[in-house]
């Protein structure tokens, strides 16, 4: 394996010669018009290329271009197009079917196919660029296998990690004088000078994440290698042992590292919290409270300050949002039970009307349901609540925008909140199997 980074990384000297020699005829190139072009395989896929410009918060219109019957594109480019990183964005949404280009006054030519991505034919730093990830993350491959295997020499590490080292080197030099020099010297990382075992290793990547990051450079932020940086910094070096205070210890190191960029920081601490909103609603909340809701206040953002608030409403250790179930009583009134259990389901939801029956026989005395029905119109939910006589039911018009559902942030149904006696919520299980067992441990207490 190692023979053949080695291999690989001779031909790319080769290669990063041609394209040095290149970067010299860049000011022949600077009186011409230049082109974005490219072909699209399969065409039959593809109708446009829609030109954008990369910035921190939003991507900006530049051009676009039909696509033809041999799946071909040419976007022609203004003058005064400043050289940036730019995407490429070819179906909806936008967000996830697009890929990046540097234009650096030149001609720009790619081929770009679903399964193989994006390869570039013209253009020097979209060259570099490329050969550069390619090689970075051959080795990187390597180095993580080595650790995997329980018999590798020790010295095969440091073979790899100077290659590493030198391979940056190497880049650097060769796009010294080039734009896509300063994203290159962004991604150097920590190259170990003796043996490590691999937590040590990987301590000090982390301790180190951040020399080569300069968040006062406005190519960096008006890009995605700043916001792909900070992300895997959170999510990827964490003791999963302590893993909330982990989280958290990078999420406040990252803040202090992005100091006053407050429109990178705003942005990053957002994509951050959506994230944790899925899975981790603990750290989400620290987010929420910390940094974020003070954000969005201080933006007059309500919809991202109704988002906020939203799951924290929610959350495990929350009062349940209180309602009416009926023109007398209201959740929060009712004493009788040790717990509570409030299921949002349908009656034209399939899998609600396989868990609802197997619900319907784990009640006892000691728990009260509520389902809320959401529905479009009441016919079949009057018919099928007959069913389910154990239940206390509740009608929810308007389906998803039933605002009781939307109340407690229903996404999805069947949706489970079990709360206790003060209607705290103290468990969202996920289907009616974790409702059992919950019910067998709060039993058992």
């Amino acid at each position: 394996m190692l023979g053949t980074i080695i291999e690989t990384h001779i031909k790319n000297n080769i290669m990063l010669k041609n394209l040095f020699l290149s970067l010299l005829l860049l000011p022949l190139l600077a009186l011409s018009q230049h082109t974005i072009s490219g072909t699209f395989k399969p065409a039959s896929d593809f109708k446009m290329a829609i030109l954008y410009k990369v910035l921190p918060t939003e991507m900006s219109y530049i051009n676009h271009a039909n696509v033809d019957s041999l799946g071909q594109f040419v976007i022609p480019v203004k003058k005064e197009m400043k050289n940036g990183l730019y995407k490429i964005v070819y179906a909806s949404p936008q967000e996830e079917y697009n890929f990046e280009v540097f234009y650096t006054n030149q001609d720009v030519e790619l081929t770009f196919s679903l399964d193989k991505g994006v390869n570039f034919l013209k253009s020097t730093d979209n060259k570099l660029w490329q050969s550069y990830t390619k090689s970075m993350k051959m080795i990187s491959d390597a180095i993580a296998k080595f650790y995997a295997n329980p018999i590798a020499n020790p010295s095969d590490l440091l073979k790899l990690t100077h290659l590493q080292a030198q391979t940056q080197e190497q880049f650097e030099t060769a796009t010294n004088a080039s734009f896509v020099n300063q994203f290159i010297k962004a991604n150097k990382t920590y190259y170990p000078s003796v043996f490590e075992e691999e937590t040590t290793y990987k301590n000090h990547i982390k301790s180190h994440y951040f020399d080569a990051l300069d968040f006062g450079n406005i190519n960096l932020l008006n890009s995605d290698v700043l916001v792909s940086k900070a992300l895997s910094y959170v999510f990827t070096y964490v003791d999963f042992e302590n893993a909330n205070a982990s989280y958290i210890e990078n999420i406040n190191t990252l803040v202090s590292k992005v100091k006053n960029q407050e429109a990178f920081k705003n942005l990053i601490l957002e994509l951050i919290w959506t994230e944790f909103s899925k899975e981790n609603e603990i750290v989400a909340n620290y987010i929420t409270d910390t940094y974020l809701l003070d954000i969005a206040k201080a933006e007059n953002n309500t919809e991202l300050i109704a988002q906020l608030l939203l799951l924290k409403s929610t959350s495990i250790g929350a009062k349940a949002p209180d309602f009416n179930i009926n023109t007398s009583t209201t959740l929060h009134s009712l004493d009788a039970k040790t717990n509570y259990l409030v299921v949002f389901w349908s009656s034209t939801c399939g899998h609600c009307l396989k868990e609802l029956p197997e619900l319907h026989k784990l009640i006892d005395t000691n728990i009260k349901v509520i389902a809320i029905g959401l529905e479009d119109e009441p016919k079949f939910w009057k018919e099928t609540i007959k069913q389910f006589p154990k239940f206390t039911h509740v009608y929810g018009k308007e389906k998803w925008e039933n605002k009781l559902g939307n109340a407690y942030n229903v996404q999805s149904t069947p949706n489970y909140y079990l709360l206790d006696k003060n209607k705290k919520i103290i468990a969202k299980p996920y289907d009616v199997l974790a409702v059992k067992k919950l019910l067998v441990k709060q039993a058992s207490n």
